[in-house]
């Protein structure tokens, strides 16, 4: 169990467990909170809180932190969680004050209160984005998982255990590779005209297209191919008068005989005076013998 900064730390009581005897001058107490009936380790989850130096390491070789309340005056939440640590202390002074010296984990430093926890090879440190980090920097700001596992009795002293479980930590923002943006394209908004609006009221686009003819935005269609070639190429298409035939042009002009026609059985054919009926060899032989030579 996780209880968060914002919870109400005096709802879930504190126990004190069986002590566990190392040696003759150390033994430990381990200390439960208690929520459903159940006795659950003592795991809080912090606010943001500010570490001056990061992770260093004691005279023993082990590694520490030391976390602080240096923005309490501006954060609330860091407020309500000082109220939790002064409640867990409180209670455990309320329990051996007459025996032992309960010395205080919050210490007065520059930075405010601080807090000293203990890393270990499971101490988990992330980014804001999950990455695992190998350190954390001196003046960072986080979010803790800490454990208060319990009391450690030397003498007549009685020291708090806290140990740091996972860290996410706020870091700078960097960019590992060239980032300008040369060049910033304005989008061009296209303006609405009335074509546009008639779209939208549901006008069907046969409709918008021949209005938009009308109002000379389209081209009319092209005319047919034969109108074209009488404009492009009016020589083709322009009409001429059919010379006459002269009596000189048919001189050299040689003729196939036609069948004989028995004109006993000619037929009479009423002619259209607008039908054109090509002459004879007879027709054009006589026609020639009565035309004058000229001068």
């Amino acid at each position: 169990m996780i209880i968060h900064h914002s919870e109400n730390l005096k709802s879930y009581p504190l126990f004190i467990q069986k002590p566990l005897k190392y040696s003759d001058k150390f033994t430990f107490i381990p200390l439960r909170l208690k929520k459903d009936k159940i006795y659950q380790k003592c795991i809080l989850q912090t606010p943001l809180l500010f570490t001056p130096y990061g992770i260093c390491k004691t005279q023993n070789d082990k590694n520490i932190i030391d976390i602080t309340f240096q923005n309490i005056e501006n954060d609330k939440s860091q407020r309500i969680f000082h109220e939790s640590l002064k409640y867990i202390y409180d209670t455990v002074y309320e329990k051996y004050k007459y025996d032992y010296i309960v010395n205080d984990f919050l210490k007065r430093t520059d930075f405010n209160d601080c807090l000293r926890l203990k890393l270990n090879s499971n101490t988990t440190i992330f980014d804001e984005y999950k990455n695992i980090l190998e350190k954390i920097d001196n003046y960072s700001y986080g979010n803790y998982i800490i454990e208060l596992e319990g009391l450690w009795l030397n003498e007549d002293n009685i020291w708090f255990q806290w140990n740091l479980l996972q860290a996410k930590i706020k870091i700078p923002t960097y960019l590992s590779e060239y980032s300008f943006i040369d060049e910033i394209h304005e989008k061009k908004v296209k303006k609405e005209d009335k074509y546009d609006k008639m779209l939208k009221m549901g006008v069907p686009q046969e409709a918008i297209k021949r209005q938009k003819m009308l109002d000379g935005k389209i081209p009319p269609p092209p005319p047919p191919p034969n109108l074209i070639d009488k404009k492009i190429y009016p020589e083709k298409n322009t009409s001429y008068s059919i010379p006459k035939i002269n009596a000189s042009d048919l001189r050299n002009v040689v003729l196939k005989k036609g069948k004989h026609v028995n004109k006993s059985k000619k037929k009479l054919i009423n002619k259209n005076p607008n039908h054109f009926e090509p002459p004879t060899l007879e027709e054009l032989q006589s026609t020639l013998s009565r035309l004058k030579p000229t001068k």
